[in-house]
């Protein structure tokens, strides 16, 4: 799908978000958090605080599970925090491959309303048109 000019989106780390970037055509970090928008890179490894202050009208966070342990927030992107995340619309990006070497994905923003309110079945984004339901805990 294109990208919306009016979207600022914030990429998480990793290598399936680096290809990501590489489509977004931005020369991101590859195990830190951008922000993009209109195809331009607004903040490059950023914090929290350059990140919140990047945010539009509309936001989206695409992730991927970090590790094997299937985490999507928590661990090794904690500067997309639960400010961020709750001014964002959240689309959870990995291979097959990836999501079959794992049992669920996990969340751990270090708030625990927002932590429940993530838990469940998520899509998740396993190709230009494939989706594949799993449970996040």
């Amino acid at each position: 799908e294109e990208a919306d000019p009016e979207t600022t989106y914030v990429l998480g780390p990793g290598g399936t978000m680096a290809a990501i970037k590489e489509a977004f055509g931005i020369d991101g970090s590859p195990l830190g958090v951008d922000v993009v928008r209109n195809g331009e890179l607004i903040v490059k490894d950023g914090g929290e605080t350059e990140i919140l202050e990047a945010l539009g009208e509309r936001n989206e966070i695409l992730v991927s599970p970090i590790g094997g342990q299937g985490f999507i927030f928590g661990r090794g992107n904690d500067q997309i925090s639960p400010e961020i995340i709750r001014q964002s619309s959240v689309t959870v990006v990995a291979s097959a491959d990836k999501l079959d070497a794992t049992d669920a994905l996990r969340v751990d923003t270090g708030d625990e309303a927002l932590d429940e309110e993530l838990r469940g079945w998520e899509k998740v984004q396993i190709g230009r048109v494939d989706r594949r339901l799993v449970m996040v805990v």
